[in-house]
């Protein structure tokens, strides 16, 4: 007797959470997406079944006509191809729909095709009936989809006009009163609305901001600068707004397209685009008479200056706002990042200076800076560089100073440190060497001398911070017994002791040097060897520097590695 082997259908695969529908698209109906098991045949899927219920109370989200609470698709090309269908808002109950609750939905598929176009006690029969049960799949896992209320950005930029807020979709581009853009925004819900015979109170949705991502493009949409998903701190007073200073230079009367794309906690996701223009060649340094800038550059301490004064013969006026970016060659100068702001500047004579030290400069690394001075709404810019330093030395920058390590510098070994796991097999000649995960960073030895003299100008310390008011008492005894820079143990050994608690405390370090570049460590592992033939006047020092992150602007000021001003 031969034996007849029918296939079975797998049930389809449901995502945990679906992306949350609008309140509003109900009227169109509710797109479900599903996926189809690889070892389904698709000629074998005539009808798909869905649930969806409320959470509460297990109430159907469909009316009196589908009583089981299921209903029932053909199972088209289209629907099959595209993994998705769209549940009709005609068979919906509209009682059953609510602002902050979550619905279940789950999904079968039938080999049958006697289901679609039943309703009321047919299709309760047709579903109940042993003869087509066969032909069902199990049911999927649950899938939660919630609906909330049609979102709103409301986006404010440095713009033009009587309002500085952006409308998605302009056709003409908004005027940027500057070669940059600031962008702030926040996340809100829309008014009342009335959908399928009910109307909602926006008031009732809790609906919140979860991440977001701004663009600039060209007007090809080539993405020129991508922000990177950002998330929003959901227990902040400011859950549902953001603030971002686009770290780009926009070229005087070109057109590029910002986009921004939004993400609630639910998922529901959209894209806004605004178009915008800079046309502000006028607004430039030197039309301005309120402040003086001066940049200069000290390569023997590896760092540039820029400092601000008042005119000769006058004040500057309080108010002002300063703001220095900066960028380098490795994006061709395309990337610019805000790395010191100082929002309310006081009034300045001609004897008072603001001035800014930027430690965080690669050795062999093209810079330059852009300097804006905002007065009465007005921007200023100058372009400053290109600047290039090269080090003579190698640096330890954090906590807003640095440590030059100038005497004996040495780097004995680097490694990079990755995750391979080489497993050796029995009939194998060679072994099998896997990677895992994404761990990639550096460790290496570094070493030098611990003298007062390795301080170049006094970065570090200076003999005034080491003895304070007592520096009169300790010079007048070194005068008194011929203490000098030769055999002045007290001002090596107060100074060592600064670097060892520079060493030994566990705030990360931007390492600088020609050889290595930037590299942001934190140092481990600190020893100390009295150099004896010295009558251990000055000590040498060993440590390990292991790489914490990438050596970015983003990372300086999280790490707090120099002053940043409210930037």
């Amino acid at each position: 007797m031969a034996t007849v082997s029918e296939s079975r259908l797998f049930p389809p695969i449901v995502s945990p959470y679906l992306p949350a529908k609008t309140i509003t698209s109900v009227s169109s109906g509710i797109t479900i997406p599903f996926e189809i098991n690889a070892l389904n045949s698709l000629e074998d899927i005539k009808e798909i079944h869905v649930l969806v219920t409320r959470q509460t109370n297990y109430n159907s989200l469909f009316n009196n006509n589908y009583p089981l609470g299921i209903y029932v698709f053909t199972a088209t090309s289209t629907i099959l191809t595209n993994k998705e269908f769209t549940i009709p808002s005609s068979i919906l109950n509209p009682d059953q729909l609510n602002f902050n609750e979550y619905y279940k939905m789950q999904i079968r598929f039938s080999k049958d095709t006697h289901g679609h176009g039943l309703t009321g006690s047919a299709l309760s029969d047709y579903l109940l009936n042993e003869t087509y049960l066969a032909q069902f799949s199990e049911w999927s896992s649950v899938g939660l989809i919630r609906f909330i209320a049609e979102p709103t950005i409301s986006v404010i930029g440095n713009i033009e006009g009587e309002s500085n807020e952006m409308i998605a979709g302009n056709t003409n581009s908004y005027q940027i009163d500057s070669n940059y853009l600031e962008l702030s925004g926040r996340y809100t819900k829309e008014g009342t609305v009335t959908v399928l015979n009910r109307s909602f109170d926006n008031t009732q949705d809790n609906e919140y901001l979860s991440t977001w991502k701004i663009q600039v493009q060209d007007m090809e949409e080539n993405v020129l600068i991508d922000s990177g998903i950002q998330r929003v701190n959901i227990r902040g007073a400011k859950m549902n707004e953001f603030l971002y200073n686009v770290p780009f230079f926009f070229t005087e009367n070109i057109d590029y397209r910002i986009v921004l794309f939004i993400t609630t906690a639910n998922l529901y996701e959209q894209t806004y685009v605004y178009k915008v223009k800079s046309n502000h060649s006028e607004s430039n340094w030197g039309s301005q008479s309120y402040i003086n800038e001066y940049t200069s550059l000290d390569s023997v301490i590896g760092k540039v200056n820029i400092s601000f004064e008042a005119p000769t013969g006058s004040t500057t006026p309080a108010g002002g706002k300063l703001i220095i970016r900066r960028s380098c060659e490795d994006d061709n100068f395309l990337y610019w990042e805000t790395i010191w702001q100082y929002n309310s500047v006081p009034a300045l004579t001609e004897t008072d200076v603001i001035s800014y030290d930027d430690f965080t400069i690669e050795s062999g690394t093209i810079y330059k800076y852009a300097i804006s001075f905002i007065y009465n709404n007005v921007t200023y810019s100058i372009v400053e560089g290109p600047v290039l330093s090269v080090f003579d030395h190698a640096f330890l920058t954090g906590e807003g100073t640095q440590l030059c390590v100038k005497f004996n510098p040495n780097i004995t070994s680097m490694k990079v440190n990755v995750s391979d796991n080489i497993v050796n097999t029995i009939g194998g000649q060679y072994p099998i060497i896997n990677r895992n995960g994404n761990m990639y960073y550096r460790t290496f030895a570094l070493s030098g001398t611990i003298a007062y003299e390795m301080d170049a100008e006094h970065q570090f310390a200076t003999r005034s911070g080491i003895y304070g008011e007592w520096i009169n008492v300790y010079g007048t005894y070194f005068v008194n017994r011929y203490i000098n820079q030769q055999n002045d143990r007290v001002t090596q050994r107060k100074f060592r002791e600064l670097v060892m608690d520079y060493l030994y405390d566990d705030i990360p370090k931007l390492f600088r040097s020609t050889p290595e570049g930037n590299v942001l460590v934190r140092i481990t592992d600190v020893n100390l060897t009295p150099k004896q033939e010295l009558a251990r006047m000055i000590y040498d020092f060993s440590c390990t520097a292991t790489e914490i992150g990438e050596a970015s602007i983003e990372n300086y000021k999280l790490y707090k590695v120099q002053d940043f001003g409210d930037a």
